[in-house]
């Protein structure tokens, strides 16, 4: 039997230690009882037996007669049964038989009790009595003379008075038993109340810890040992809720750093499969965190040479940086850094910071670029300079004429470099966090007049016809001069790559929280694979005619710069041979 009640088991113990105690006491009482009940009869069956023995005549064996008489007298007295017997066995007398049916007896020379008598010892049986049908008691004494046996006087007492007496106590051991079992059942039924009280509670407790609710006390009703593990059990909870909330906040902190990280980080566990992501790696993938949890990484991130970068994190158990280039979903530049992971010194995943360096790959190559073409730009009006200087100190100073052309050759390339300087230092200072806008209300019509009127000689030169079909209503809030800067070089670039007699058409159109702006020419136009690089500082569709044209690439860059300060957008629509549409926004 199982039992899941701690007060049952409880009951039950203690039940079953009284009852086996009880038992053992009251078998043991029984058992001295009985022996001393029958030694207390074999005592008094040997004393009446040395009666009866001083009674007895001398010459026993010749008077039958009064034998039958007075066994019959004793019997009554005693109440037990006398026998007489010689030495070989023979019943002389019996108080249980007439004088004429005691030849008819057995011989009891077999008799245990009686042959021990014959041979000069106090004899004495229990054994069941075929006639009368019940255990007895037997006790013979020798009868001597001249210490020789001549007779055998034997008592026999029945056993069933003793057993019912034995019976009776025995019931009333057995009643006290269950009796003091009834009185122990309630005391402990008391104490293991008063046990199980306070158990009670601390599993009650227990449960509320278990569920998370640290702050339960358990209430200590003693200083035993129970409320001393009350004491500690709260000390338990009171130290585990504070461990809990520690933890809670560093887990709060690693989760804000580990979601506010601008690299990527990608757990893995030892089969590959994906554990967690940040959403770093969620943009950079272009990926949702629920789809691919547990899914393998290559089939998340299709790069073999990634896989095998886990792999070898794994295997090595250190660390793997290696930069990769990934096409999907976009083709970028990353720097990996792959870590094994440990748990009681076995590898259980991979750690993979993913770095996406593709903007510092790119601005690495502008930079070459630009300190290429910088030097570029300044090397070849540097160059001719110092030639043209070279042969007018070896005497072409003397031939006035062409001493003049090479002056007007050496102002061109200065006024060159001068331009280029300048750019260089406006491109600059945009780029920097210094510069300040200076906004003002601008109308865009009376604006772009005025500029176009700065340009008056170089449209007549050019043939081309410049309209100007701005709302004169339109106005936006910018900065004067630097949205001067803006007109002044894609109006320049319309009439620089324009045809002969070609146009320029300058419009605006009002959306809903912008301004469009759009310069459109009829000249040359712009290849389509040039478009995207059109507005990279020093970029050229034709680097030789735009040299030729005293440009110095810095232009659009510049004019990219100035919208995007003012919170707007540029961009280019052209179609080469058919002219070019340059627009830019700006917010109302």
């Amino acid at each position: 039997m199982h039992i899941r009640s701690f007060k049952l088991k409880l009951l039950f113990s203690f039940a079953c230690v009284i009852l086996v105690c009880f038992g053992l006491v009251s078998y043991f009482l029984y058992k001295n009882l009985e022996e001393n009940t029958l030694k207390d009869i074999k005592t008094t069956l040997l004393n009446e037996v040395y009666l009866i023995e001083s009674l007895l005549p001398r010459d026993i064996i010749n008077n039958p007669a009064y034998l039958e008489d007075l066994v019959k007298d004793l019997s009554k007295k005693i109440n037990s049964r006398i026998t007489i017997i010689d030495k070989s066995g023979k019943v002389l007398a019996d108080s249980e038989k007439d004088l004429k049916e005691i030849p008819q007896m057995e011989n009891h020379a077999s008799r245990p009790e009686v042959k021990a008598a014959i041979s000069g010892q106090t004899g004495e049986a229990i054994r069941y009595s075929s006639t009368l049908k019940m255990d007895m008691l037997y006790i013979a004494l020798p009868v001597k003379e001249n210490e020789s046996v001549k007779a055998v006087i034997r008592l026999a007492l029945p056993l069933s008075g003793i057993k019912i007496v034995l019976g009776r106590i025995r019931k009333e051991i057995l009643f006290s038993i269950f009796f003091v079992l009834g009185l122990a059942f309630v005391f402990i039924s008391l104490l293991a109340e008063g046990i199980s009280r306070p158990i009670k509670r601390i599993i009650y407790a227990s449960r509320r810890f278990a569920e998370g609710d640290f702050r339960h006390k358990i209430y200590a009703s003693s200083k035993d040992e129970i409320g001393q593990l009350t004491v500690i059990l709260n000390k338990m909870a009171s130290s585990i809720e504070e461990k809990i909330s520690q933890i809670e906040i560093q887990n709060q902190q690693l989760k804000n750093i580990f979601q506010g990280m601008v690299e990527g980080i990608i757990t893995v566990d030892k089969q590959g499969r994906i554990v967690s992501v940040n959403p770093a790696v969620e943009k950079i993938f272009n990926i949702n965190s629920r789809d691919i949890e547990g899914r393998p990484l290559l089939e998340v991130i299709r790069n073999n040479e990634l896989a095998e970068i886990v792999k070898q994190a794994m295997d090595k158990r250190g660390l793997i940086s290696q930069e990769l280039v990934l096409t999907w979903p976009a083709q970028k530049i990353f720097k990996i850094n792959a870590s094994a992971l440990f748990e009681k010194e076995m590898v259980i995943g991979c750690l993979l910071v993913i770095h996406d360096i593709s903007q510092i790959r790119q601005l690495e190559n502008i930079r070459r670029d630009f300190v290429a073409n910088v030097s570029h730009e300044l090397k070849t009006p540097l160059t001719s300079i110092k030639g043209f200087v070279e042969t007018l100190i070896e005497g072409a100073w003397d031939d006035k004429e062409n001493a003049r052309n090479f002056l007007l050759i050496i102002q061109d390339h200065v006024n060159r470099l001068d331009n280029l300087i300048r750019d260089l230092l406006s491109l600059s200072y945009l780029e920097s966090k210094e510069v300040v806008l200076h906004k003002e209300k601008v109308v865009l019509k009376v604006m772009v007049d005025e500029i176009l009127a700065g340009f008056k000689s170089q449209l007549k030169k050019k043939s081309v016809e410049a309209k100007n079909s701005i709302n004169p209503d339109l106005s936006v809030m910018a900065d004067r001069d630097k949205l001067e800067q803006v007109f002044t070089n894609l109006i320049d670039n319309a009439i620089k790559f324009n045809r002969e007699n070609g146009a320029i058409k300058i419009y605006a159109q009002d959306a809903d929280k912008d301004i469009k702006v759009t310069v459109e020419d009829s000249g040359i136009g712009i290849p389509a694979k040039d478009i995207p690089r059109i507005f990279e500082r020093f970029y050229r569709v034709d680097k030789t005619r735009s040299r030729e044209m005293g440009g110095t690439g810095l232009g659009l860059s510049i004019v990219k710069h100035i919208v995007e300060l003012h919170g707007g957008s540029v961009g280019v629509e052209s179609t080469e041979g058919l002219g070019s549409k340059f627009w830019f926004t700006l917010p109302k």
